[in-house]
């Protein structure tokens, strides 16, 4: 089933991390500006998947305008694909509320 669609950028507290989800289905994840993941995403209801275009997961909840992440299991940290360095998303280490 596909989801809906929306448009946004969602921001960590801090400004450290943002999330933009774009109408064509795909999101780009920032950290401090700098890109480090890509990929698709999928929104049921308030349920927000992300897709990386790497093969890893994150899982998350839109509810009332603000995106709620769900950190991904130790073994789906790995090097990004462009540029080699290794993430493990280090500013999710636990849920993180964006706004």
């Amino acid at each position: 089933m596909i989801g809906r669609r929306i448009s946004g950028v969602w921001a960590s507290a801090n400004q450290a991390v943002a999330l933009e989800l774009r109408l064509d289905g795909r999101f780009e994840e920032r950290h401090d500006g700098e890109l480090v993941f890509e990929g698709h995403y999928e929104l049921v209801g308030d349920d927000v998947r992300l897709f990386e275009d790497g093969g890893g997961q994150l899982t998350g909840r839109l509810t009332e305008g603000r995106l709620n992440l769900t950190p991904p299991p130790p073994a789906q940290r790995r090097r990004h694909p462009r540029y080699g360095q290794k993430y493990g998303r280090p500013s999710i280490h636990a849920p993180q509320p964006l706004y």
